[in-house]
């Protein structure tokens, strides 16, 4: 697990900057336009509180537990946002691509082992996404369904 280290120190020293990034690129991007209207204080949160527990969700022998509770917590904040599904899950991959493209532009991994390292990151990143993208679509349908059951 030491072959992504590397990036997520990176992350955590620049979380501010790359938080703001996404933020400024989720509120002009056309596949997210809920977001254009909620504070760039409020997203640039969002995006810090998702990088700052990506260590957890990678590394910790609970990893699981703390992806389900991060990401169930990410659920129900852009649905109570009324952000709808595909734009939250767009949005948590503009997330992904904004740490990775920091990374590239810094010129983090030069050499063949750091690239071997982290194409390593880059699958197991988007194996938590895959995960994240579950979880979020559990928690809008249970959330639907028991507005449903409520209306009746």
């Amino acid at each position: 697990m030491v072959e992504y280290i590397k990036l997520l120190d990176v992350l955590e020293a620049n979380i501010d900057e790359i938080a703001a990034h996404w933020a400024a690129a989720v509120k002009k991007n056309k596949r997210t336009v809920h977001y254009r209207d909620i504070p760039d204080e409020k997203l640039q949160l969002q995006a810090v509180k998702f990088y700052s527990q990506l260590r957890n969700m990678i590394v910790a022998t609970n990893r699981l537990d703390k992806a389900q509770e991060f990401f169930m917590h990410y659920a129900r904040t852009c649905y109570e946002m009324g952000v709808p599904l595909h734009e939250s899950i767009y949005a948590l991959n503009m997330m992904r691509r904004h740490m990775w493209l920091y990374a590239e532009f810094q010129a983090i991994f030069i050499n063949a082992i750091e690239h071997n390292q982290a194409i390593d990151s880059v699958m197991r990143i988007m194996l938590l996404i895959d995960y994240a993208v579950y979880e979020i679509t559990q928690y809008y349908q249970d959330r639907i369904r028991l507005e449903t059951k409520q209306q009746c």
